[in-house]
């Protein structure tokens, strides 16, 4: 890329300190901004990509989460219960003389330590693990979307206030073309040879240059604001655009080539595939709630201070086996089962669209790339034979060769054809970053096009 000149730069400020207050900052806080520049700043501080990763980051704890329902689970537990009185127990002894032996203080304290391992739950825990795994591959996969379109987006942000800052330097200079157009009609009136009728027709035409100027610097001020929020500019940061859009080197492809690579790569392709396989995983979690739950267990009680009445020990210790199992739920769990198949139907018809749709996107963008160089090469054409055009009818209009209007209409011709070449040139580009966001690129690249060429069936 070409740092834009001095005297480029110079202009911009001055005209966004003439447009909008947003712009109208000091030229310490000017900064020339690159197309990757803007691509950078995006992808490192946009709000969606922060949401995104902020998912992927609770994704991945969930999955760590997940996974340790596999390994045993210690739970311990304390109880202190407060009552009104103690309980006393009368006790004949041999003597015949009667005692009153504590039962239970008018407070009791005691506390457990239990380890219990899942068996036949290892399976459920299993797969709800592997489950949680491909959410976590999904929520990267909604990450790489999510960098992706912001990077995208930001790329056709810049080129379109590129675009507008381009038409308003070519508005501006039609406005100045029609001023001196109407001055010098103005000095021929003078010396009888214009009629009053020619000067209101250049004066007309500078009225309209006036009002397409002042649409264009509205349009220029709207760009650069999306802009400006695509990359998270402050408000007292003015950006000024690189003077030159990149050169593209075309290279060439077979298109069912590309259209493999998108099928791979595209992030919408990968996250239809790991849905039908988490419809698979959710499935079987459904089928599980059939089976017995059947766990092992090891346990120990101790009591803080009570008696241990009624032959009850201080300290006890065991270890079983415990087993539960849902005999009726009121057919929840079939429902549940034929809920998961319809979701894997449903999953399944996703992917197919998903993949249809991506071969559709790469063939729409690989044919709206072909005709945005075609056009490219015709706007540079005409912009060559308007400008000549021109330069030739001024000169035939200062002999009396030619009409007011006719002049008038080859200077807006020329100022068309030049906008039709800017248009052209952002349209070429941003359909080479369409092709390639449509062919599982990340970031938009413009040091090669790789457009896929058609092959005879």
């Amino acid at each position: 890329m070409i740092r834009c000149k001095l005297n480029s730069c110079l202009m911009l400020g001055l005209l966004s300190l003439a447009g909008s207050p947003v712009w109208a900052q000091d030229a310490a806080n000017q900064k020339i901004l690159t197309l990757q520049d803007a691509v950078n700043r995006a992808v490192t501080s946009n709000p969606t990509v922060d949401q995104a990763q902020a998912e992927m980051d609770a994704s991945t704890e969930r999955t760590r989460s997940a996974w340790t329902n596999i390994g045993p689970r210690v739970s311990a537990e304390y109880k202190e219960a407060h009552f009104k009185d103690e309980v006393l127990v009368p006790f004949e002894g041999k003597d015949g003389e009667v005692n009153l032996i504590k039962f239970r203080d008018d407070k009791t304290k005691t506390g457990s330590l239990t380890i219990a391992q899942p068996i036949t739950g290892l399976y459920a825990a299993i797969q709800y693990g592997r489950f949680s795994s491909m959410q976590q591959d999904l929520s990267f996969e909604s990450l790489r979307q999510a960098k992706r379109d912001v990077a995208f987006q930001t790329a056709e942000a810049f080129l379109n206030a590129y675009q507008a800052q381009e038409q308003e330097e070519i508005t501006a200079a039609s406005l100045n073309a029609a001023k001196r157009q109407y001055e010098d009609a103005l000095a021929i009136q003078r010396v009888g040879r214009l009629s009053q009728g020619d000067v209101l027709k250049f004066q007309l035409a500078l009225s309209q240059a006036e009002t397409r100027a002042a649409q264009a610097r509205t349009t220029k001020q709207v760009a650069f604001a999306m802009l400006q929020q695509m990359v998270q500019a402050k408000d007292d940061e003015t950006i000024v655009l690189e003077q030159n859009l990149p050169k593209l080197e075309e290279e060439t492809i077979d298109i069912q080539k590309g259209i493999e690579q998108a099928l791979a790569q595209r992030p919408e392709a990968k996250k239809a595939e790991l849905a039908s396989e988490l419809a698979d995983y959710n499935k079987d979690l459904a089928y599980a709630q059939f089976i017995p739950s059947v766990n092992i267990f090891k346990k120990w009680d101790q009591n803080f201070g009570e008696v241990a009445g009624l032959g009850a020990e201080e300290k006890t210790a065991y270890y079983g086996i415990s087993v539960s199992w849902d005999i009726w739920s009121n057919g929840s769990s079939v429902f549940a089962v034929r809920e998961a198949i319809s979701n894997k139907e449903k999953a399944e018809a996703t992917r197919t669209s998903a993949k249809d749709g991506v071969k559709l996107d790469v063939i729409q963008a690989w044919q709206n790339f072909q005709a945005a160089k075609q056009s490219l090469k015709f706007a540079q054409t005409g912009v060559a034979q308007a400008e000549e055009a021109y330069r030739i009818d001024q000169t035939r209009f200062k002999n009396g060769q030619i009409s007011a209007t006719d002049l008038i209409f080859s200077e807006s011709a020329m100022s068309t054809a030049q906008g039709t070449r800017v248009a052209a040139e952002t349209q070429y580009l941003l359909w080479h970053f369409r092709l390639q966001r449509s062919m599982g690129k990340d970031l938009p690249q413009a040091q090669a096009s790789q457009a896929p060429a058609q092959t005879a069936s």
